[in-house]
């Protein structure tokens, strides 16, 4: 079983980041003109799950205003989590893809008149994931899509999606996050101070952002970049690099994209830029025992290790990172 589809959904909320994309909903919900295909392009961890679920609430309350009343039927019913007329659908595990007969089944629910006698709602998450075959029937529903039923998918990125299926939905992206502002959001969340690479690792996604702090995400992340380091510079420590990024995959990865990314930055001179400012004395020792088009070919043979570590889910995460350490230098 490669995917899930559930009438579990998260809680619904509009988080400041998507204030403004909200507001314009809003207006198009309370003019009846939203449209039955609404593509959203934005991070994990920026709150986009819980837009879309707030969105499903006020489409599927009963008085079709662009607040939910809280009181109807339909409400009652989502705000217990079991609204029959909701449909989410999403891989099973990160990376695997979203195949032909999970598509179908929604398609179906779409068919299907409503168990409520109004709109039915399918959201599909990860909709990059979906496979050639699933992308095709979904695109079919899109060009067509049945009376009362609206469409939502989710996307990181729109770089990944068929043309004809972005072509055939709103296309919404989420804005970019100042960072002070998603600073003093997390602090707030959390009642206490953040230092600023916690948000410069996850701009766009202050939620993220935010989990990573309160989960010891700042210990973790301070490991992997010495251990990273101390390689680099030393050729020791092998064994315990390995050990660390696969203790804190799929983090671990991203954040030495953005620490290689520094690295390039300070051998450009702009080392006034980089995210790991609090880092900047490994940053400084890594550029200067790598040279540039060693560090180009480290972060691209680091970013197709990722993708093949996505997309083929049982491979040994240890011996493909290994690989990667290994080539350092060569």
């Amino acid at each position: 079983m490669s995917d899930k589809i559930t009438l579990a959904y998260p809680a619904p909320y509009v988080y400041p980041l998507f204030e403004g994309v909200w507001a314009h909903w809003q207006q198009l919900l309370t003019s009846a003109r939203f449209p039955h295909a609404l593509l959203l392009a934005a991070p994990p961890g920026s709150g986009r799950r819980a837009l879309i679920s707030q969105l499903a609430k006020v489409r599927l309350c009963g008085h079709q205003n662009d607040s939910a009343c809280g009181h109807c039927h339909h409400c009652q019913l989502f705000a217990a989590g079991n609204h029959p007329d909701i449909h989410w659908l999403a891989p099973e595990k990160p990376g695997k893809q979203i195949g032909i007969d999970a598509v179908r089944k929604v398609q179906r629910q779409a068919l299907e008149t409503s168990q409520l006698g109004g709109a039915r709602f399918i959201v599909i998450e990860c909709v990059e994931r979906l496979g050639e075959a699933a992308a095709n029937a979904l695109l079919k529903s899109l060009e067509e899509p049945p009376s009362g039923c609206y469409f939502v998918l989710l996307t990181d990125s729109l770089d990944s999606l068929l043309a004809t299926i972005i072509s055939r939905c709103s296309v919404w992206k989420a804005p970019q996050a100042e960072a002070e502002t998603a600073k003093v959001w997390i602090e707030q969340a959390l009642q206490r101070s953040v230092p600023d690479h916690a948000v410069s690792l996850y701009r766009g996604a202050p939620l993220a952002a935010r989990d990573f702090v309160a989960s010891g995400g700042l210990d973790h992340h301070h490991s992997v970049v010495e251990g990273f380091s101390t390689y680099v510079r030393e050729r020791t420590g092998l064994f315990d690099t390995i050990e660390v990024l696969v203790a804190h995959y799929p983090a671990s990865l991203n954040w030495l994209s953005h620490f290689l990314l520094d690295v390039l930055k300070w051998r450009q001179g702009v080392g006034q830029t980089i995210v790991h400012r609090h880092h900047h004395q490994r940053v400084a020792e890594v550029a200067n025992v790598l040279t540039t088009q060693q560090v180009h070919s480290l972060l691209r043979a680091l970013h197709q290790l990722q993708r093949q570590l996505q997309i083929h889910t049982g491979l040994n995460t240890e011996l493909v990172v290994s690989q990667w350490l290994l080539s350092i230098g060569e």
